[in-house]
């Protein structure tokens, strides 16, 4: 591997998985302030294109690869992209080029000029013996029991919220012009997918009712397909549950706790981020394209993850939870404290 003298050693590598509005990201940045850590966000849904064909095909169908193709495939996934490289930066042992505000500077000037990318990628290539290499996956669950064992994952951490949050949380976004409700091809493609699925088999929709059911239901499709996704993986051994909403009460133990089980050390600046993120502790400002109002890394000291309460109607509630609850049960008798 380029720039490792231990090049066909394996990357220590955890996956950050989670139906979208889930607090994935600011959970992903938890691991991503650590110094010994390559964060990629999104790198598999955003950045396929850069893998082979063939490559990508065995990826998502083969659950294995053999050893020249793992190290074809990691190359790719730890050679800095900036559509999968994500503000804000933090110090890392494994950069020759331990600026933060220089890598943000180049980061913002490669998006805009593609030139620069390929020198982009070479500056900030990731190199170390202690290096831990962390992907964020949320926009579907299609393929990733392959993907995470084809890339020799070896944790899959499964951030879960109650359905009705992290659907109120889409709802809001589409209401605030942030995101784009459904549209019929979407919805179309969406079916195709999954029609053979037992549970869509089980409710009889047929293709022009399944169309016409309001956003609210058809995100909670979408949300139980999803952890079922999740639940379903081969390799339950390697997978580790975590509630959200239970784990933003008292987040420290917690963060601790985790990082024991990978192993990963509690690094000071992990605690700072964590104060700094949660509006306990006022400190340096993170960098300005870490956080909008609804794509953030911050979380205000009064942040309250049971705010759909208030946000939903009791009939949306009805409808949610009449599909999703049995396995958010399951999601919950998973998780480990």
């Amino acid at each position: 591997m380029a720039g490792n003298k231990n090049r066909n050693m394996k990357i220590p590598t955890y996956f950050i998985l989670g139906y979208p509005r889930s607090g994935t990201t600011w959970f992903a940045n938890l691991f991503n302030t650590h110094p010994d850590v390559a964060y990629r966000h999104e790198m598999i849904g955003r950045c396929y294109r850069s893998f082979p064909e063939a490559l990508f095909t065995k990826l998502k169908n083969s659950y294995s690869l053999s050893d020249d193709d793992y190290q074809e495939a990691i190359k790719i996934v730890m050679t800095p992209n900036v559509e999968s490289d994500r503000a804000p930066f933090f110090h890392k042992n494994h950069l020759t080029l331990d600026y933060p505000r220089l890598h943000y500077t180049l980061w913002l000037a490669s998006k805009t000029v593609p030139l620069l990318r390929p020198a982009y990628g070479r500056m900030f290539y990731p190199k170390g013996n202690r290096l831990k290499l962390i992907i964020k996956e949320t926009r579907s669950a299609l393929n990733m029991d392959s993907i995470t064992q084809a890339l020799r994952s070896d944790k899959n951490i499964i951030l879960f919220r109650h359905p009705c949050g992290a659907i109120a949380s889409s709802l809001n976004g589409i209401s605030s012009g942030r995101m784009q409700a459904s549209t019929e091809a979407d919805r179309l493609k969406w079916f195709e997918d999954n029609k053979d699925r037992k549970y869509l088999k089980d409710l009889e929709l047929e293709k022009p009712q399944f169309l016409s059911i309001p956003e609210h239901e058809y995100l909670a499709l979408r949300w139980r397909l999803q952890n079922e996704d999740y639940l379903n993986f081969f390799t339950p051994d390697k997978n580790i549950y975590i509630h959200y909403e239970d784990f933003m009460i008292d987040q420290e133990q917690k963060v601790k706790n985790l990082f024991s089980k990978l192993p990963l050390s509690y690094d000071p600046v992990v605690k700072q981020f964590i104060l700094t993120s949660s509006g306990v502790k006022s400190s340096q400002p993170l960098l300005k394209d870490s956080s909008s109002k609804y794509y953030s890394v911050y979380r205000s000291a009064d942040f309250n993850p049971n705010k759909w309460k208030d946000s939903l109607s009791s009939e949306q509630i009805d409808i949610i939870e009449r599909h999703t609850l049995d396995t958010f049960n399951k999601l919950t008798e998973s998780y480990i404290h």
